[in-house]
């Protein structure tokens, strides 16, 4: 999903790619298991999964039960494979393009889930757009949970994240609206890319609050650990984390 600032194209053109990405073991081992727990018992709720990207939360939602899911994304690829997974195997979603800052409301919703849309913002004023965006579309007292960028990370410390399958660089010295780049590798040599943007935690919570919001917080992930998994290796991942889940609830 992408901001004012960034191009659908973009995400057009690396929708294969960032679909495959979902499978890599951060996602399904930390990513995953932080986001269902910040949404809890979603059964009998509506959902707006705001960006859907190709659906893969947008399925797990329906999946654990709720009551309706709509997804929204600003890249029509995304959208287009979304929409054929779910003429593959009919869950009931909805889904269809959209820019999150200029959405308008298509709810009320009882929950909106947000992975990876606020770090896209390049400014406080785009931030708020989007935040503005969630409020319009939840039930007074609704719930937003989603993953972000971390902006509380150590950036330039030690650790390099190309064992876990992707690489991070970080325009120094951070400040608001510094891009943090993101670059996966691929098995045939190339790489595909995308940015993110830093804003402070305070900018995080001044936005969410001017949005209506009675609640904001960071929230640090987890992992969710099988037999076979290295605890060191994830132990590693989490102490200096490069992603993290967030939460907030809107004015009754």
């Amino acid at each position: 999903m992408s901001s004012p600032a960034i191009h659908h194209a973009e995400y057009d053109d690396i929708a294969a790619d960032y679909s495959a990405s979902k499978q890599l073991p951060f996602r399904v081992l930390v990513e995953a298991p932080t986001l269902f727990a910040l949404a809890g018992d979603v059964r009998g709720k509506t959902v707006l999964d705001l960006p859907c990207g190709d659906g893969t939360y947008s399925r797990a939602f329906a999946r654990r039960g709720a009551a309706s899911v709509l997804g929204v994304d600003l890249s029509s690829s995304m959208i287009e494979r979304a929409q054929m997974s779910e003429t593959e195997a009919p869950l009931g979603i909805s889904y269809r393009v959209g820019d999150a800052a200029s959405l308008g409301t298509v709810g009320p919703f009882d929950l909106v889930v947000a992975c990876y849309l606020f770090n896209y913002a390049r400014t406080a004023a785009e931030l708020l757009a989007f935040a503005r965006t969630v409020a319009a579309n939840l039930k007074p007292g609704g719930r937003l949970v989603g993953m972000n960028d971390n902006p509380l990370t150590a950036f330039g410390g030690p650790q390099s994240y190309a064992r876990y399958g992707f690489l991070r660089d970080v325009e120094v010295p951070v400040r608001e609206g510094s891009r943090i780049r993101y670059s996966f590798p691929k098995a045939d040599g190339t790489t595909f890319s995308f940015d993110n943007f830093w804003l402070s935690p305070d900018t995080y919570r001044a936005a969410f609050a001017e949005a209506g919001f009675a609640a904001f917080d960071f929230v640090e992930c987890q992992a969710k650990l099988a037999e076979g998994h290295e605890p060191d290796l994830w132990q590693a991942f989490l102490s200096d984390c490069p992603i993290i889940g967030l939460f907030a609830q809107r004015d009754d």
